[in-house]
């Protein structure tokens, strides 16, 4: 009963939620436009487009957040090794990013057009330089996973 009630809800979320953003693509795109002084299309709903996107950006976070939160304090109640091991495993992605960042160059990028040069900063060049470090760092390490997990099964057998 309970899984069926689970699965009610979680359908119709996603129903919900589908129906929302499908109507503000479709606004997005016939809404009207018009074009800038630099001959560009404006969109008219850009901005509901946006704050769409936003919105149910903040709800996966916050949901994966309150869930992570759950699980972690039920298993610690069972398992509290185990709990720990997970939150080592945040601690590591953390450090992961705090690493890339203070190796990542804030040298500002010659010749870029004026409307870039906002975000020609350390700052931002850092960060930029933060996530692209991580992602290289997470593939090799997701393709040396799979490799090792093949190599170990063929050694099992």
């Amino acid at each position: 009963m309970a899984v069926t009630k689970i699965r009610k809800v979680s359908s119709y979320t996603l129903l919900a939620l589908s129906a929302i953003s499908i109507l503000i693509f479709i606004l997005f795109f016939v809404g009207g436009s018009e074009l800038d002084a630099k001959g560009n299309k404006v969109y008219e709903y850009t901005g509901a487009l946006l704050y769409w996107t936003y919105a149910l950006f903040l709800v996966v976070v916050v949901t994966t957040i309150g869930f992570a939160c759950k699980n972690f304090f039920n298993s610690f109640q069972t398992n509290s090794r185990g709990a720990l091991l997970s939150v080592g495993g945040l601690v590591a992605f953390l450090a992961l990013l705090g690493i890339t960042y203070a190796i990542g160059s804030g040298e500002p990028i010659q010749g870029l057009n004026e409307s870039s040069q906002a975000y020609n900063t350390s700052g931002w060049l850092k960060v930029t330089d933060m996530w692209l470090y991580s992602i290289y760092v997470l593939f090799i390490l997701t393709v040396g996973a799979a490799i090792w997990g093949g190599i170990s099964k063929a050694l099992k057998r």
